[in-house]
């Protein structure tokens, strides 16, 4: 198994020493590093880290405006045809709201006194899955707080039960996002039909990261937490992996994310099948008190940027953002989604409350037909089966 953190004083080292010497390119010089990104097999960090900066000197450049604008058509004009485009759907199901980590930013905290919590019981969790079947999904993920209840043989029954409901639809898989997990238990997780996890990494900022999840009794772990990805890779799933933004530089974050997917790619022979494009935003009238700020430019630059640098990647498109900047930014392949539960437990039924005090986040939920005609528009159909069943036999046979 090879370990992300056997490499990273060496990226960490390498994207500061980048990043302290970064100047904004000139219209010219975009123009050429992007031209050099159709002509390259991949694009240097270093010429990565001049195109994020366009996104970090918003309203100090005359020129940003343009530089910008070449950066969207470009990414247009190789990831957005006029038709024909997909979106690939994902229903995030979350089973357990009950949490032991004390993240500040999140609604799940423990420190949180007021949030409404639940577990979902199976019968409850069946009729979850079978609701967003009902609509047409195929691909589910199912999301857990870092909820003690939930150990391996539980994951892997919930896993199971999940799998059986999707296994004869085409295109279809189990995803997870848990707390960091052992190698043990992502061997019996795939042994249970899952296809893959997903796992933002907060920050790859050790110090930033530890302003962050300090009080927290698992997230504290930054190391353990850091190769979580790896231990998945080598029991046979996929990887989606992602950083959240706002927790440090939002440039620094970028880079160390294409450095982590590209040492991905070199040990285990394929990429994340995502790339997280999570931005921290505030809930139920409470304020985030960021050391950084990630402005709506600096974001949209970090989306394209992933694409340019992994252009075999589909980047997933969060609902904490406004559908109007998700259409501007959606591209052939990405990862969307309209409908979450209202991203707590019992959401789709209504077991719970659709109330701000249950979910884990803000998130602007949308109606199908809504979201089906603004795509239609643009040229995007939904593929709501996108899992390869080839792949699934591959791991079947593990």
């Amino acid at each position: 198994m090879s370990l992300f953190s056997s490499v990273y004083a060496a990226r960490n080292a390498e994207v500061r020493a980048i990043l302290d010497g970064v100047r904004c390119p000139s219209p010219r010089r975009v123009e050429e590093v992007l031209a050099h990104s159709e002509s390259s097999a991949s694009l240097s960090l270093a010429e990565l880290a001049e195109v994020l900066q366009i996104g970090a000197t918003e309203g100090a450049d005359s020129d940003s405006n343009v530089q910008f604008d070449l950066l969207r058509a470009h990414t247009r004009r190789r990831w957005r045809a006029p038709s024909g485009n997909r979106v690939r759907y994902v229903s995030p199901i979350y089973v357990s709201s009950f949490c032991v980590d004390a993240c500040p930013y999140c609604n799940f905290s423990a420190l949180r006194k007021d949030t409404v919590r639940y577990r979902l019981s199976l019968a409850e969790l069946d009729r979850e899955i079978a609701s967003v079947l009902a609509r047409d999904a195929r691909v589910v993920e199912l999301v857990y707080a870092t909820d003690p209840e939930y150990d391996t043989r539980a994951l892997v029954r919930d896993v199971s039960r999940a799998v059986r409901a999707v296994e004869d639809l085409e295109g279809g898989g189990v995803l997870l996002c848990t707390e960091y997990l052992s190698s043990q238990a992502y061997e019996a997780l795939a042994d249970a039909g899952l296809r893959g996890i997903v796992q933002w990494d907060e920050t790859l900022d050790e110090q930033a990261y530890a302003r962050w999840h300090s009080a927290s009794p698992r997230k504290a772990d930054f190391h353990t937490r850091m190769d979580n990805h790896d231990r998945a890779l080598a029991a046979g799933l996929d990887v989606a992996t992602g950083a959240l933004f706002g927790l440090a530089d939002f440039r620094y974050d970028a880079l160390m994310q294409v450095a982590r997917a590209r040492t991905i790619a070199e040990a285990y022979g394929r990429s994340p099948f995502v790339m997280g494009t999570a931005r921290l935003k505030p809930i139920g009238g409470r304020e985030l008190r960021l050391e950084t700020s990630v402005s709506d430019r600096a974001h949209e630059t970090a989306l394209m940027v992933y694409k340019i640098a992994l252009p075999q990647v589909g980047r997933w498109l969060q609902t904490r953002e406004t559908f109007a900047m998700n259409l501007r930014n959606l591209l052939d392949g990405d990862v969307f989604t309209y409908s979450c539960g209202d991203v707590q437990p019992g959401g789709y039924t209504q077991i719970n409350t659709t109330s701000v005090a249950g979910a884990q986040f803000g998130v602007n939920e949308m109606e199908r037909g809504f979201v089906e005609r603004e795509l239609a528009s643009q040229g995007f159909h939904i593929d709501f089966g996108w899992i390869s069943p080839a792949k699934a036999r591959a791991l079947a046979a593990r």
